[in-house]
């Protein structure tokens, strides 16, 4: 049989000179987004032959040598080239940018079979893509990011396939004597949450002062040329937000507070001796955090937002804590800290979840089965409710569906997410 031939656009110009070569050794300070369209198309080879991958990026000669590997300016240009290769599907995360709108343009021209994988919605672009002629497939990172689409035209293109990872390099290799400290890891900008924890953390050491936080990442994650504020850890304006959070009364930063900068493997000890990983408190933008994953892999209790992705990347109550407020964010991480039993039996139960439900070869299956139906043009299967059933009006949502379906005239009808993104436009204005 004739293998199906994918082609993945790899946005990696501002990773010049970070060593991509070696997926297996993990993630060596990349944005985690990058890093899926890496280990991805690694994994899925060990478990199957029946796919050809190549690469198209701007930086190609750190990538596995495994793989052809063709130079990209844009993503247009890689589409045309991955066309000109005699691909059968072109892979690319969407930007609601000007070259990201340009493209779905452009790809009525070049008429490439895509498959959008979404790390995080493009909202202003979901009707484009849902009658894109040559958008096959709108694939989300978690089912609470599907289900917010169960009214939307793009439902009809969309699947479900969750970010595949291995936590070998992460589960301890003996016990690790836990240390009363809460990590937080990810990018330093606000969408990532971290003045969230930071604004309570005094809080925090009223009850357990000797507690430690620690941070790793900064505002140079995704922008290694990014310009850093007072403290070297963040943009002027982002640390200006949590400083004083984090400052005695005469603007030192608190001793008990450690920025690591961002970090290779050597995150991974720091990771597994503490008794709390917090990911991103506020959830905003998180739809398959792969921070909060890595904290359970090294047999972290996680303490976060119940809040989109971490509702799918996080067994609330067995393998970690959720809220919705400061008031829960403090109690569950004193909890916690107060209760180091309970924080070791929901770090063992972490590690058990991700071998699970994140099973590299579990994932490739799933990939496996999306480029057989893409290739053969089957038709999208709807997926059911099947988790938090009244998050997010999803059930709603469905019988709109239904009624959308049934009834040709309600169609007309906005579907629940934009009435949610209008909501937020007009709050925005009434607040201002």
């Amino acid at each position: 049989m004739n293998k199906i031939k994918v082609g993945l656009y790899l946005v990696n110009e501002v990773y010049q000179g970070v060593d991509l070569s070696k997926p297996e050794v993990g993630n060596p300070g990349i944005g985690g987004t990058e890093y899926n369209f890496i280990t991805f198309p690694y994994y899925y080879m060990k478990f199957f032959d029946d796919v050809e991958f190549v690469f198209y990026a701007q930086i190609i000669d750190t990538l596995p040598t495994k793989f052809k590997a063709i130079q990209a300016t844009d993503v247009s240009n890689a589409a045309e080239k991955a066309k000109s290769d005699e691909c059968d599907i072109f892979i690319y995360r969407p930007t609601e940018d000007k070259e990201g709108f340009d493209f779905l343009e452009n790809l009525k021209t070049i008429q490439i079979k895509t498959i959008a994988w979404i790390h995080n919605t493009p909202f202003k672009q979901l009707r484009l893509m849902a009658k894109h002629p040559y958008i096959a497939r709108y694939v989300n990172v978690s089912k609470e990011q599907y289900d917010m689409l169960r009214d939307h035209p793009i439902i009809y293109k969309a699947d479900m396939i969750c970010n595949g990872f291995d936590p070998k390099l992460y589960i301890p290799k003996e016990e690790v004597k836990k240390e009363k400290s809460v990590v937080y890891m990810g990018s330093l900008i606000h969408a990532k949450g971290f003045h969230i924890l930071a604004r309570v953390w005094k809080k925090v050491l009223q009850k357990v002062p000797d507690a430690k936080l620690e941070v790793i990442g900064s505002g140079q994650l995704y922008d290694r040329n990014s310009k850093l504020g007072d403290w070297n850890i963040a943009d002027e304006k982002y640390e200006a937000v949590f400083r004083p959070y984090l400052s005695d009364k005469h603007g030192n930063k608190l001793a008990n507070v450690v920025f690591h900068g961002v970090l290779g493997n050597e995150k991974i000890p720091i990771m597994q001796k503490a008794m709390i990983g917090c990911p991103n408190p506020s959830g905003v933008t998180e739809n398959c955090p792969g921070v909060a994953i890595e904290f359970q892999a090294c047999g972290t209790a996680i303490v976060s937002g119940a809040f989109w992705g971490l509702l799918d990347t996080v067994d609330n109550n067995k393998t970690g804590l959720l809220g919705k407020t400061d008031y829960e964010l403090v109690n569950n991480i004193v909890n916690l800290l107060q209760n180091e039993k309970k924080a070791i039996e929901l770090g063992e139960n972490g590690i058990e979840f991700i071998k699970d439900k994140f099973n590299h070869e579990k994932i490739s299956t799933k990939w496996k089965e999306l480029f057989k139906n893409i290739k053969n043009d089957n038709k999208v299967e709807i997926l059911p409710i099947d988790q938090n059933p009244e998050y997010e009006y999803k059930q709603f949502s469905e019988r709109m569906r239904f009624f959308k379906e049934k009834y040709g005239f309600c169609k007309c009808l906005p579907a629940y997410i934009e009435l949610r993104s209008y909501h937020k436009k007009l709050t925005k204005i009434f607040e201002a």
